[in-house]
């Protein structure tokens, strides 16, 4: 069965897929995603035993659908222009993100972010009466629009959610503040913060090791006996498999899993 790695045009991200279909790289298909039908280019396709409960919905796209998407794209450039200069026009206290018009759909799809609810009858009113279609103004949080415009990491590379992370624009998971604290990250907002200004994707990556690891040892402020001596637990490597812990008089040492297991 075909596990195929699709380099989506619009947003631009890779996706991979499981279908009965016979499809070869480099081809373009069309798949169906939350707003519409999207197009993409075949990266590979790797043979795999494998089954599916759900054939996910994919196709060869033909000459007509290409020239479909071109002229799509097309208009929903011209769209944005125009909107921008509405948004203008009426002092809107929005930022429009992204404008997509998908295959299959008969609107344009408008995504924006905004701090206050806002009235854009007059600029849905405008668009409409020039391109003759259904307009949809769609709201987005600070998460989803790097994962619209994409955005390069603190790590150097393309952020996790504009190139693997869900499918079109399926909802991200949560990360949690106990992500990074666990992994003994330092609690600072530009060391675990993403473009988006929230808690980085990547930190939910680990998030499962750790949570294991940190079983294996005792937690922070616990006490523990080496050699019949009290100490108290004040740092954790859970890589290293050492602990940090304390004496009564203050004085720190490191000291490895085995010795606190071997001290009980």
């Amino acid at each position: 069965m075909p596990f195929l790695g699709i380099e989506a045009y619009n947003p631009k991200r890779m996706l991979y897929f499981l279908t009965k279909k016979r499809l070869v790289r480099g081809e373009w298909c069309v798949f169906k995603c939350q707003d519409g039908w999207e197009i993409g280019k075949i990266m590979f396709s790797i043979n795999r035993e494998c089954q599916i409960e759900k054939e996910e919905k994919i196709r060869k796209a033909t000459l007509s659908d290409l020239e479909e998407f071109r002229k799509r794209e097309s208009i929903a450039k011209e769209a944005e222009k125009l909107a921008l200069l509405k948004i203008a026009e009426y002092k809107l206290p929005m930022k429009l993100t992204s404008t997509r018009y998908p295959l299959g759909k008969k609107r344009i799809i408008f995504y924006y972010t905004a701090k206050e609810r806002i009235d854009f009858r007059k600029l849905v009113k405008d668009i409409a009466k020039v391109f003759k279609v259904r307009i949809h103004m769609q709201q987005i949080g600070v998460r989803d629009e790097p994962q619209i415009m994409g955005g390069i990491g603190i790590c150097g590379r393309r952020v996790c959610c504009a190139s693997f992370l869900g499918r079109c624009k399926e909802r991200l998971d949560s990360v949690a503040l106990e992500a990074a604290r666990i992994q003994n990250l330092p609690l600072v907002s530009s060391k675990i913060s993403g473009i988006c200004g929230r808690l980085r994707c990547c930190l939910n990556f680990e998030y499962q090791t750790y949570s294991d690891l940190a079983k294996e040892f005792p937690a922070i402020g616990e006490e523990v006996k080496i050699n019949g001596e009290k100490l108290k637990v004040v740092g954790l490597n859970f890589l290293t498999k050492t602990v940090t812990v304390e004496n009564s008089e203050g004085i720190r040492k490191i000291v490895t899993k085995d010795m606190l297991e071997e001290g009980k």
